[in-house]
């Protein structure tokens, strides 16, 4: 461990994904919350009065502070790059909620700032921490599924006019940077590459059919992965009244299916005696109003600090959220153009 005892965090942005962080910071061991800015002053001094931190009223008077190591980002996507690059030239390490950024030039140049500063840059993927995702990635890893044939995701969810009508960047391509694929569903084509592998090239239709917004909130799309798996995509906020998330992991020894963060089902040909599959919770998971819980950002917040302190690398590195929007990027391309389109996939 270097010197440091502890990360002392700022938060920008103070609305509800920056209570979540909050929250987590506060029950991880070697983490603080110093302060916090937005430039919603009134919802500000609430959140500082509510998490016992300071607040700044400018972005260059939280960076300046000495007594700040890193910052989380949880602004409107389309700003999380210039944000972060601002950071990091200030010695900060950087945290970025998804998705890295809406442009692919901008998240490479967040990625080689980071690295010029040698600060540390993590993009928030946190369902990677589930037990779900770790069973079934320790068991692709080992080869005990075999060679991995599928992998496909839906996101059955649902936002009404309301939830996109709420904020002036929601539903826009300048500040969203897409709709159901790359604010809701990006954390679920993260998993498809972290459990199958790279994804090489896809092909979408995608269309506006439930709301009045700039984006899509329906996409569908076929994926086939460097390995020679084939793979889908559905993502939608237009499932009323919000349904499920499932990944599905077809290979030849076994199969697995994570529902909501749950494992459905897992099988695999060689263990006779694993067998499992579990009832999900009914609650609805797929509405905006659905309660969120932190635990998942406590961990990889948690490795995020473990990293910092122990100068090791990220589990989630700033490639990772790079290459995550890259097939996003990719989906919308093949809508525009009615083509097949290759990834740009950056090695870590």
């Amino acid at each position: 461990m270097n010197s440091m005892s502890k990360v002392r965090f700022g938060i920008i942005g103070a609305g509800n994904v920056g209570e979540i962080h909050a929250k987590s910071i506060s029950e991880i061991e070697n983490a603080e919350l110093i302060a916090a800015f937005s430039p919603n002053l009134e919802k500000l001094k609430k959140f500082a009065k509510k998490f016992s931190c300071d607040y700044h009223t400018t972005l260059q008077e939280l960076l300046l502070r000495k007594d700040i190591d890193a910052v989380c980002i949880l602004t409107p996507s389309g700003t999380h790059a210039k944000i972060g690059i601002e950071a990091a030239r200030y010695g900060k390490h950087v945290i970025v909620e998804k998705p890295i950024d809406v442009n692919l030039d901008m998240a490479d140049a967040l990625i080689e700032e980071c690295e010029r500063q040698s600060v540390k840059l993590s993009v928030i993927s946190q369902r990677r921490f589930s037990d779900a995702v770790k069973t079934t990635k320790e068991y692709v890893k080992s080869g005990k599924m075999g060679k991995l044939n599928f992998g496909g995701v839906q996101v059955k969810w649902y936002r009404s006019q309301e939830y996109y009508d709420s904020r002036a960047w929601r539903g826009t391509w300048a500040l969203d940077g897409g709709g159901a694929l790359m604010n809701q569903s990006i954390h679920y084509v993260d998993l498809l590459q972290y459990i199958v592998g790279p994804i090489e090239e896809v092909f979408s239709y995608c269309g506006t059919k439930a709301h009045n917004i700039e984006v899509e909130d329906l996409l569908v799309g076929s994926l086939k992965f460097k390995n020679g798996a084939l793979g889908l995509v559905e993502a939608t906020t237009a499932a009323y009244p919000g349904l499920f998330a499932r990944l599905d992991i077809y290979a030849s020894n076994g199969t697995a299916v994570i529902m909501d963060d749950e494992i459905e089902f897992l099988t695999i040909k060689s263990d006779k005696k694993l067998k499992k599959s579990v009832k999900r919770k009914s609650e609805n998971r797929g509405a905006a109003s659905a309660k969120i819980s932190h635990e998942l950002h406590k961990k990889q917040l948690k490795d995020i600090v473990d990293s910092i302190l122990n100068n090791k690398k990220p589990q989630v590195t700033g490639v990772d959220g790079r290459n995550a929007l890259a097939i996003v990027i990719a989906l919308y391309e093949s809508c525009r153009t009615g083509k097949p389109i290759k990834v740009d996939v950056m090695k870590d």
